[in-house]
């Protein structure tokens, strides 16, 4: 399988002063001190969050947007993310901390597998530096109704900080104080939202409400907000 290496969408984002795109990346450049590296579900990145991230730039933080699943030309399913290269997206955090720049990472659904595997890589010193915010993340090996979840395995997360930012409306919140259980049984520093009114991947759904339309347009607020208020370093 082709390596597209994710080393080498941060370090040529690092290293070149043009922000010539590559291919399922784009690079949306800032001059504030906040980086934002933007990984998209299994299903793929939507326009409406390469909107946000243009949005986000304008406001000084710069976004590193990545389309994993077609990267690696992998279908657009759960499992297509259990199989990206932890080594890969390791390399992609190590050279987003090169920049200098205080790093959050987004992962979406399925892609909270492999961005907290690709962070249980790092050495404790990066690891604590790092902060990872996961929208409606799915780490469930197995799910049947009126039964609590079986959880993918996950390696040492000492020192990380954690955000989960859950729709209330999702099929998977009565299993959120088992999934923040989980995370933190591996050493993570974990803490939640839940968002009102909103099912998952409410910026990309066939038939939104009107709120979760008028919230598609404001993703970018809403993600800036929970940088602010947040606090995490």
């Amino acid at each position: 399988m082709p390596r597209f290496g994710l080393m080498l969408i941060g370090l040529w984002a690092y290293a070149c002063a043009t922000y010539a795109a590559l291919p399922d990346s784009q690079v949306f450049p800032a001059t504030g001190e906040r980086l934002l590296l933007w990984m998209a579900s299994e299903h793929g990145r939507s326009e409406a969050e390469l909107d946000a991230a243009r949005k986000l730039a304008t406001q000084g933080v710069e976004v590193w947007s990545l389309d994993s699943a077609n990267a690696y030309f992998l279908p657009p399913l759960p499992s297509s993310m259990d199989a990206l290269p932890v080594a890969d997206v390791a390399d992609w955090l190590r050279a987003a901390q090169a920049s200098g720049k205080q790093v959050t990472v987004v992962a979406v659904s399925r892609a909270a597998v492999p961005v907290l595997r690709g962070a249980a890589l790092l050495p404790p010193e990066r690891r604590k530096h790092l902060c990872v915010m996961l929208v409606h993340p799915n780490l469930y090996t197995d799910v049947e109704p009126m039964a609590d979840p079986d959880y993918l395995p996950l390696a040492d997360l000492s020192g990380l900080q954690v955000r989960v930012l859950q729709p209330r409306r999702s099929a998977a919140t009565p299993w959120l104080a088992g999934l923040l259980d989980h995370l933190m049984l591996h050493g993570a520093d974990v803490t939640d939202v839940v968002l009102e009114n909103l099912r998952e991947n409410w910026w990309a759904r066939e038939t939104p409400t009107a709120f979760e339309q008028a919230e598609s347009r404001r993703l970018d607020a809403l993600l800036l907000r929970q940088l602010t208020d947040w606090g995490c370093k």
